[in-house]
């Protein structure tokens, strides 16, 4: 687990990328529940939190139980990683890094007024629950403050990431 602590770097990324097609192509191969996929635009219940989101980790503990094991297992390892748990691991690091630039490349001075809009109504809205309230307000707030709220190692991820961002975005398009 040493690997998990050592900062993203260009090697992980492009060991993830190595992966993704052949990935792509077993998950066509086999099929999937429909709350298996792990895509960053369809997240199936997964945690928005840019700390908590970790949809490799969850896509390999869901395929771990599943007959294309071994195959995902061998496709993994062939892409540069030692293991399922360190593809899981740098896959994590790279989709919240991944999606917050994404958020953050979205947050124009017109969206966050529109979000802040969007906070005032939520606050006046007399047929919310408080509860639901209060879960509103914190998914709108964390959106807006997402650039300062971030660990310092996704951010350093960020920018390790920067470079294949759109290399990144065209494979996530090419996903069925």
């Amino acid at each position: 687990m040493a690997h998990a602590a050592a900062p993203l770097n260009n090697e992980d990324i492009q060991h993830f990328i190595n992966a993704m097609k052949p990935l792509q192509s077993l998950g066509e191969k086999y099929p999937f529940d429909e709350d298996f996929d792990a895509h960053p635009d369809s997240p199936a219940g997964e945690s928005t939190d840019a700390i908590n989101f970790s949809p490799m980790s969850r896509a390999l503990a869901k395929v771990k139980d599943h007959p294309s094991f071994e195959e995902f297992k061998t496709i993994v390892l062939r892409a540069g990683f030692t293991s399922p748990q360190q593809w899981a691991t740098v896959g994590d690091r790279i989709m919240r890094a991944y999606t917050s630039l994404k958020v953050i490349e979205g947050m124009t001075p017109e969206k966050i007024q529109e979000l802040m809009k969007t906070i005032e109504e939520v606050k006046k809205n007399e047929y919310l629950s408080p509860k639901m309230k209060k879960r509103l307000l914190a998914s709108l707030t964390q959106t807006i403050t997402t650039a300062d709220t971030l660990p310092a190692r996704t951010k350093a991820d960020q920018e390790t990431l920067k470079p294949y961002l759109a290399r990144l975005e065209r494979l996530f398009e090419e996903q069925p």
